[in-house]
């Protein structure tokens, strides 16, 4: 990093907004939304995403993402030839390697611009319409890799040193919140049996007219009994309550 790279009092006050008490109370199924908003105006970027994966099972176990330009979705295909070029890729695999962890990283770290496009990675940056990168990461937990990523399309300028200072300033706070999220979903309130066996059957995909025809109810009174689920786990949807309710669903 460039003895030169210096951050103004304006960015240590924008800083200081992204990890303020309003930002990390604010709802989010892995990391509070609010965070990774701020995370994108501090650092302009197209998209912030969080993700945990076990590269070696080729899984991702959970993620969440702020898209802010219009980019393709992630499809079966585009995941296959991210963990195809994984390994390949220095850039991706540097921590998991070299158990460094701590500090943030580009991939222009490791290639030259001409190199990395040469790289299949390169070819899946391309196809997810991104190219310059700025990566996190978090203390894994065994095989899982905690991660997050900002990305710029290729018509952006590329990030800077003031951009990845700001980001390993950040790394320490973004460390403790996602730590915050895990202890909370331990924690999570207790659901009355019926209501325990009603979101499994959300886990296992049902909509609520099965739901409703199984248990003998309307869907009104499915839904109901869903939003009595939401306002006793404090979420605000599906996703977000499957999310709290992963470790217990899964016991």
């Amino acid at each position: 990093m460039s003895a030169l790279t210096s951050v103004s009092e304006q960015d240590l006050r924008r800083l200081l907004d992204v990890v303020c008490p309003e930002a990390v109370d604010d709802d989010g199924p892995e990391i509070p939304e609010q965070v990774l908003r701020g995370l994108a105006e501090l650092i302009p970027s197209a998209c912030v995403s969080f993700f945990v994966m076990d590269a070696r099972s080729r899984q991702v176990t959970a993620g969440q993402e702020i898209v802010l330009a219009d980019l393709p979705e992630d499809d079966e295909e585009s995941d296959a030839q991210f963990f195809d070029a994984y390994w390949d890729c220095v850039a991706c695999s540097w921590p998991e390697l070299s158990g460094d962890h701590e500090r943030v990283t580009m991939w222009t770290d490791f290639y030259s611009e001409r190199e990395y496009a040469r790289l299949v990675m390169g070819e899946y940056s391309r196809r997810m319409g991104v190219w310059h990168e700025l990566l996190v990461c978090l203390p894994p937990q065994g095989r899982l890799e905690r991660r997050i990523l900002l990305a710029r399309e290729g018509s952006d300028r590329p990030y800077s040193e003031r951009d990845r200072l700001l980001l390993t300033l950040l790394r320490p706070h973004l460390v403790q919140i996602r730590e915050h999220v895990e202890a909370r979903r331990r924690t999570v309130p207790a659901l009355t049996p019926r209501q325990l066996q009603l979101l499994r059957r959300v886990a296992d995909g049902h909509t609520n007219r099965q739901i409703a025809r199984d248990f003998g109810l309307s869907e009104g009174t499915v839904r109901k009994h869903l939003e009595h689920i939401y306002a006793r786990l404090k979420v605000g949807s599906r996703t977000e309550a499957l999310a709290r309710m992963r470790d217990v669903l899964a016991s």
